[in-house]
């Protein structure tokens, strides 16, 4: 069953428009680092679309086969996947970088480690992968933006909920990069200060 079904038509409305400076800077640093990019967990594309404006040839990889329809028809400039992203059918060190754009906190703890882990696998030694995804409870963060996004989490259903509460509560990305042996770097913050996007560069020193 394809839990995306009945919002892949209006995902890019809700959420395109604040998600969009986010996705402008993963493509722009992207684009400095790479030439060929993942983007895993890809949902309508909205990221990808970022990326091949940037000149980036990409591949995006989803489990959704009515969110990937909405991508192949908006952003038709990349190649589509329907593909489980914590057990990629692709190569070891096939890509430049990889990018993953607001899926861990919706994923059980177990599969955003084995997505991280997936990532670190097929970006070459020495590529780019990118994490956004929200930030735990922290100083200066906007207590009405915060209280937006939980609400937000909220309506998107019981189990989504549940694991992003779970995700907050376990310290948000880092854990989860350092458990796929991925040392990031937070290099931005956005939505004041609930949202970061963390740098790591791809090794195979274990």
């Amino acid at each position: 069953m394809d839990e995306y079904g009945r919002i892949a038509s209006l995902y890019d409305p809700l959420v395109g428009r604040p998600l969009r400076p986010i996705h402008r800077a993963m493509a722009k640093r992207l684009a400095g680092t790479a030439g060929t990019v993942l983007d895993l967990c890809c949902g309508t594309g909205l990221l990808a679309g970022q990326a091949l404006a940037n000149g980036l040839a990409v591949t995006g990889v989803d489990l959704s086969p009515h969110m990937l329809a909405v991508a192949r028809a908006k952003r038709p400039g990349a190649k589509y996947i329907l593909a489980d992203a914590s057990a990629l059918p692709l190569p070891d060190d096939s890509f430049d970088g990889a990018a993953i754009s607001f899926a861990l906190h919706e994923k059980p703890l177990k599969t955003a480690r084995a997505i991280l882990a997936e990532a670190r696998r097929v970006v070459r030694p020495g590529g780019t992968v990118l994490v956004a995804d929200y930030l735990p409870p922290g100083p200066n963060q906007s207590w009405l933006t915060g209280r937006a996004i939980r609400l937000v989490e909220r309506l998107a259903g019981r189990n989504h909920h549940a694991r992003f509460l779970e995700y907050m509560a376990s310290g948000g990305a880092v854990p989860l990069l350092a458990h796929a042996g991925l040392s990031a770097l937070l290099a931005r913050t956005f939505m004041d200060g609930w949202v970061g996007l963390y740098a790591a560069e791809a090794s195979r020193t274990d």
